[in-house]
């Protein structure tokens, strides 16, 4: 199945390609195809998932290709829907990196990233609230969780016993920027070209972790 890997990246790098231009050009139709297309490729990247890492990423995606799907509805009650969704996503990730992390997820580095993701989270909320009214409960766990996910990635990563690669952490944060770019065009201001964040930038961390998964050793 490796000797495939190269073939299904370029895939998901042409169907996550078509997503953001068919975004950026409101092809509603296209995008419905090409976004649940580009997370489901992710399964691909994993492969058969040969560790019990690798089964949690797998859940963390099929919770993010519902989520996705569901943020195509152009409604509030959809919106909240995939925040639930993606909330799932988050939590198995962050189970998964937990459990390569172990005992040694208490640590500086997991202390260190745990400190900068909460400031950075606590600024964007801040950002949000006043125009959240009404979501403000769901949006904290939410960020609270995303936060969670990049520490949660960190710890994994600088385990002294068999660390994740350092493209899982990398890919943390990147799915990290494209939610929060998602969460400030959506309710502080329109970001310029916001579908190359919200959705480039977000499928790029995505594709870092089940880069990780694939090659995880436990």
């Amino acid at each position: 199945m490796r000797g495939g890997l190269p073939a299904i990246v370029v895939a998901y790098a042409v169907s996550a390609i078509t997503g953001v231009i068919a975004s950026l050009t409101n092809h509603r139709r296209l995008l419905w195809f090409a976004k649940p297309l580009t997370t489901a490729l992710l399964f691909g990247v994993v492969g058969p998932p040969r560790s019990g890492f690798a089964r949690l990423i797998d859940v963390g995606i099929a919770f993010s290709l519902v989520g996705d799907v569901a943020l195509l509805v152009p409604a509030k009650q959809a919106f909240l829907i995939g925040l639930g969704i993606f909330l799932g996503a988050h939590l198995a990730y962050i189970a998964a990196f937990l459990a390569v992390a172990g005992a040694d997820a208490i640590s500086a580095p997991t202390a260190v990233a745990g400190a900068f993701m909460a400031g950075v989270t606590a600024l964007l909320l801040r950002r949000l609230w006043p125009r959240t009214a009404g979501m403000r409960a769901p949006l904290v766990v939410y960020g609270v969780a995303l936060a969670g996910m990049v520490t949660a990635a960190v710890a994994a990563a600088s385990t002294p016993a068999a660390p994740l690669s350092p493209v899982v952490p990398i890919g943390a944060a990147l799915f990290y920027v494209g939610d929060a770019s998602l969460a400030v065009d959506k309710f502080d201001r329109r970001i310029q070209g916001a579908p190359l964040l919200t959705l480039g930038v977000y499928w790029l961390g995505q594709l870092a972790i089940a880069l990780g998964a694939r090659f995880a050793s436990s």
